[in-house]
């Protein structure tokens, strides 16, 4: 109260005064805080009881209206004159000494409020940058100080600065060794003046070498840790118990990882605990979920940093854990944002640490347990962090994590030489437990949905690559390998490929007959494996074609885009046969699992099938050469042994064959169960569990045939039409 007198008494004062000029009024102002110092007896009044404020917002608002004032953007005197009196020196020593109390929340205020609002350049002079340098490392040294508000709001203020003019940054970065100034932009400047002396080891932009001790011993001064004040004060502010408080450090944080200076990026990898303590926050996040939660309330949930505000009643209500799940999926948003925004060289920093510092030591331990449920629990948990993430670091590093970094042919009794947590993978989509089966399936799918080179090499390319399942021994008098053509089925189907669903198949392609009917024979293949007997789609009114193939279309679009920089051939190739020293052909653990599976397909369960077929679609889509061959060829040659994914559709449909005859009113049945499926059943079926299966893998076996069709299609006529 007695400060707002205070303040209306000179308000009053000042307008019955004759008007100063700007200059005078400024040095009036800034004579008037430094007289208080002299005059004042009591350190323990608080700085709003005194003028201390009113003099330093006036001081502002005088340059403030100079600068609009000014023409041409020149310097004004009353700024001439902050810079060459060292003011702000000054209010950086008082606002270190924080005497009167509060003076460095007023000082952190006027630095904030002088640089957001005065539009000419002022970091760059030295009378600028050096106390704001040394403001900076007040900041965050104490935990909880009244003045974190303050604190924080400069130091995003000097972010947001660096940030339009990133070079900038090299004022904040010193090397405590040497003298006087320290910042690298001077020692830039010296080292022009002294050619003999190497140049430090940032400048060349190659972490690798930081902190090489050879050389001259002013070699070993220029090579001392730098500091980045900055990001470690915003690192200490990010700590604080005032959410607000650390929500406005990692913005700061973000600006600075993301300023495109190799200098600035290098000394956050290698002299800031910034990659660790973003890595390490997850770990604590991480182990305070419950081992048991349901999988698809963690599927639902959405999470963002920065939006982490809901009420604890409402989580326990919805399952248990939320909160604590939200807590995790916000921060793990921000990591991923960070990866994704941040300098190149800092984002896959970073990505590597939360590889080693979390996915390794708090997420591997959980997933190799024994515990079912748990199990369960930490499958969906990296499901759920898959699906949000949109950095490509670190999907990488996940990928790493998850299948490991395998280019080598895998072989059949490999065993436990390879990589442990793929092969758990690839044994938990078989197990015993369809829902812990389902849900690693689920984990795979989604991984394949984002793909990254790396990935897909490890998975299944690596072993299609030296193309050893090709039987070359087919080839006779000179014929290609693509006009090796079984005879068509006795019955061929030429179904309508047009989304419209009208228009019978053509293609209009310059490539020749040849071509066009290949496409006709594979994708009649596909259509006709299913015996009519077993077909019910088109009883029930639901074709679905033209729905597969808009699919189709959509998906190729989306798997080139995602595999255009993967820089796979264009056309069927063999790797250099000393890469592969195989004996036999071997798919590898992945696909040989999915054949396994899909070999079952008639005594599995619905939501089994549905998972694996959708795998295998998937794994269609991607447009390298061998991997389409392998998998949409149905007329390749083959090696004795080879298993292809047509053989097994092949084989169930052999199977389903000798079942349906043994079944009365099969037909009928099938009928009823995709009614059923369809939700259009008038009544249930009471037929027997074992029968059920049956009659819905039927279903899943027909529409999964007219989607390989689909697919086969789209891609094959892309090709034809690329060339």
């Amino acid at each position: 109260m007695l400060s707002k007198i205070k303040s209306l008494v000179n308000e009053a004062v000042e307008a019955l005064a004759p008007d100063l000029p700007p200059q005078e009024s400024f040095v009036f102002h800034w004579k008037a805080v430094t007289n208080y110092f002299i005059e004042a007896t009591d350190e323990k009044v608080p700085v709003h009881s005194t003028n201390i404020p009113y003099h330093l917002g006036k001081m502002l608002y005088i340059l403030k209206k100079e600068e609009e004032d000014a023409t041409g953007g020149s310097t004004g005197p009353c700024l001439e004159y902050l810079l060459q009196h060292k003011i702000l020196d000054t209010l950086h020593t008082l606002g270190r000494a924080d005497c009167p109390p509060g003076m460095k929340q007023e000082v952190l205020s006027f630095f904030a409020n002088l640089l957001a609002k005065m539009h000419q350049p002022l970091l760059p002079h030295v009378n600028v940058y050096r106390p704001v340098h040394r403001l900076i490392r007040l900041c965050g040294e104490v935990r909880a100080a009244p003045s974190e508000n303050e604190e924080v709001h400069f130091l995003c203020t000097v972010c947001s600065k660096l940030r339009q003019d990133p070079y900038l940054v090299n004022f904040f970065l010193e090397f405590s060794a040497l003298n006087s100034c320290s910042c690298i932009a001077c020692q830039q400047a010296i080292s022009k003046d002294s050619p003999n002396d190497a140049v430090c080891s940032l400048e060349k932009n190659d972490p690798t070498t930081v902190g090489n001790d050879t050389g001259t011993p002013t070699d070993s001064r220029r090579r001392d840790k730098p500091d980045y004040t900055l990001v470690n004060s915003l690192l200490n502010l990010m700590k604080s118990e005032d959410s607000r408080i650390g929500v406005k450090a990692c913005e700061g944080l973000m600006l600075c990882a993301s300023l495109p200076e190799d200098h600035a990026a290098t000394v956050i990898i290698l002299y800031t605990p910034f990659c660790e303590i973003m890595a390490d926050r997850l770990n604590p996040l991480f182990e305070a979920l419950p081992q048991s939660m349901d999988p698809n309330g963690i599927t639902d949930v959405s999470a963002k940093w920065g939006l982490d505000h809901i009420d604890n009643d409402e989580d326990i209500a919805t399952f248990p854990g939320k909160r604590q799940l939200i807590s995790f999926l916000s921060w793990f948003d921000y990591v991923d944002q960070l990866c994704k925004e941040s300098h190149k060289l800092v984002g896959r920093a970073l990505a590597v640490s939360i590889r080693e510092r979390f996915l390794h030591q708090s997420v591997e331990p959980r997933f190799m347990q024994q515990s079912e449920q748990g199990v369960i629990t930490t499958t969906a948990i990296i499901r759920r962090c898959l699906k949000s993430i949109t950095s490509r670091h670190l999907l990488m590093e996940f990928s790493v994590f998850l299948l490991g970094e395998q280019d080598k042919p895998e072989v059949q009794s490999q065993g436990e030489n390879g990589h442990r947590i793929r092969q758990k993978l690839i044994e938990r989509c078989d197990h015993i437990s369809d829902e812990l089966s389902i849900e690693t399936l689920k984990l795979l799918e989604t991984l394949l949905l984002k793909p990254c080179s790396i990935m897909l090499d490890t998975l299944v390319i690596c072993n299609l690559r030296s193309r050893k399942y090709y039987d070359s021994s087919n080839l006779e008098n000179g014929t290609s390998a693509d006009e090796v053509i079984p005879p068509s089925p006795k019955t061929p189907i030429t179904p309508p490929l047009t989304p419209d669903g009208v228009s019978p198949l053509t293609i209009v392609t310059s490539a020749g007959d040849v071509e066009r009917e290949e496409v006709v024979k594979i994708v009649n293949s596909f259509l006709s494996l299913v015996p009519e007997q077993v077909k019910s789609s088109a009883l029930t009114g639901d074709t679905g074609y033209d729905t597969y193939l808009r699919d189709a279309h959509k998906q190729h679009r989306e798997r080139s885009f995602q595999c255009c920089q993967f820089e796979w051939p264009s056309s069927p190739t063999s790797s250099n046969s000393d890469d592969d020293t195989r004996g036999v052909f071997y798919e590898g653990a992945f696909l040989n699992m999915l054949f396994k599976k899909l070999q079952r397909l008639l005594d599995q369960t619905y939501d089994i099938n549905l998972h694996v077929t959708s795998v295998i679609a998937l794994l269609a889509q991607f447009s390298h050469p061998n991997l389409h061959e392998y998998l949409l060829n149905p007329h390749l040659p083959v090696k004795p042994g080879c298993t292809t994914l047509y053989s097994t559709l092949e084989n169930v449909v052999k199977d389903l064959n000798g079942r349906i005859e043994r079944l009365p009113n099969f037909q009928k049945s099938v009928v009823t169960i995709r009614k059923q499926l369809m939700g259009i059943a008038t009544s249930p079926d009471q037929k027997s569990m074992a029968n059920n299966n049956l009659l819905e893998a039927c279903i899943v076996l027909e529409e999964f045939c007219k989607e390989l069709a689909a697919i086969a299609f789209v891609k094959t006529t892309a090709t034809l039409h690329s060339q």
